[in-house]
């Protein structure tokens, strides 16, 4: 993407939806190109600082948009910079404008108004808004739970087996169709960064990158034609390349928290997102807070 090319959305059928921010890439700047998001690929000898004042922005912006937890950037890593003082938010089930507002101390009026929404203030699961001089919501403290018993879990009559221990944050999500018959595809499996990801069935790898918003992720093509795809990864196995065969239990990854993800009352949103393509995932039939294990 070439410097400084303005963004008016994150597109993505899986999370991010355009009705805030409209189409992903505008060719010509219009007038109200101060309130596009720009992707900055930081050049060498650039520092956070200097790219904060270039875009007449605070650090603080930067680093809550782009989920970083120091100043420490690197030549050819990619910034979100946002258009003004704030926070970037994507919507959630049962939130509003007032609820949005209040999370991050700002105020709805101008939230409304910076976004273009209607006085009504109406938005969808999975919008995304720029909250005007937003501030980090207060961390809520809670007790950590007691470490969960994980059941290993044998799916039959399928090939796949479970990619990863942990707790299932996200039950049957993102709908895919294939020749007019609609499949759930996906779940998200919950647990530390670094918990270990492995193969569901045997297969060669397609694609190893980091793409907004799985982040880090893998797609396997299996003998019988179907895809599975694991995202949000904290790394890549070390021998994995693009074509390589691997096989059913190999590890693949580790878990983590790239790309878009939830990291609510204080959380680290740590998890796997496990998507099968071409045909249904015999792991939605695990409702959320199940334990389950390969």
């Amino acid at each position: 993407m070439e410097q400084g090319k303005v963004i008016s959305a994150i597109s993505s059928p899986l999370f991010v939806s355009s009705q805030t921010l409209g189409s992903l890439f505008d060719d010509e700047i219009s007038s109200s190109e101060e309130k596009y998001i720009i992707k900055h690929t930081v050049a060498k000898g650039e520092s956070l600082s200097g790219i904060a004042e270039k875009y007449n922005i605070s650090v603080e912006t930067i680093l809550l948009a782009n989920e970083l937890v120091s100043n420490n950037i690197q030549p050819g890593q990619e910034l979100l910079i946002l258009p003004i003082n704030g926070i970037l938010h994507m919507v959630e089930k049962g939130e509003t404008i007032d609820t949005i507002a209040k999370k991050y101390s700002a105020n709805k009026d101008e939230v409304i108004e910076y976004n273009a929404l209607d006085v009504s203030g109406d938005i969808y699961i999975g919008d995304v808004v720029i909250i005007p001089n937003g501030k980090t919501p207060k961390v809520v403290k809670t007790t950590p739970a007691a470490t969960p018993t994980y059941a290993q879990v044998v799916l039959p009559n399928s090939y796949l087996i479970v990619p990863t221990i942990g707790i299932v944050s996200q039950g049957a999500h993102y709908s895919y169709t294939n020749s007019g018959k609609a499949y759930y595809t996906a779940i998200d499996i919950s647990n530390q960064i670094g918990t270990p990801v492995v193969a569901a069935a045997g297969g060669q790898v397609q694609i190893m990158k980091n793409k907004w918003p799985y982040g880090n992720y893998v797609t396997i093509l299996h003998s019988n034609g179907v895809v599975t795809l694991y995202a949000h990864l904290s790394f890549f196995s070390r021998e994995l390349v693009p074509g390589a065969n691997v096989s059913q239990g190999q590890v693949i990854g580790y878990m983590g928290n790239t790309g878009r993800v939830v990291k609510a009352n204080g959380g680290i949103g740590s998890h796997l997102h496990f998507e099968t393509r071409g045909a249904s995932n015999p792991l939605t039939k695990f409702g959320r807070g199940s334990a389950i294990s390969y």
